[in-house]
């Protein structure tokens, strides 16, 4: 299985995975923002994420680190 990690810091043991449109969700954006903040990242930040099975998630932790990081 391919995994593709944006982040080491991401643990998938610990972390609370979510699907990129859940996060969305969670935060209120549109999935499209996830996704920028995942590929460009905001304030020189990108949103960490895995790749598991063709499927991109992030955990709720990470994006709680991302939001503290470009506040």
């Amino acid at each position: 299985m391919k995994t593709e990690s944006r982040c080491p810091a991401m643990d998938l043991l610990t972390e609370d995975l979510m699907p990129l449109a859940e996060a969305a969700e969670l935060v209120n954006v549109h999935t499209a923002t996830v996704h920028r903040w995942r590929s460009r990242g905001l304030n020189g930040v990108k949103l960490e994420t895995l790749r598991l099975g063709g499927k991109i998630s992030t955990s709720r932790q990470a994006l709680t680190r991302f939001i503290e990081r470009t506040q």
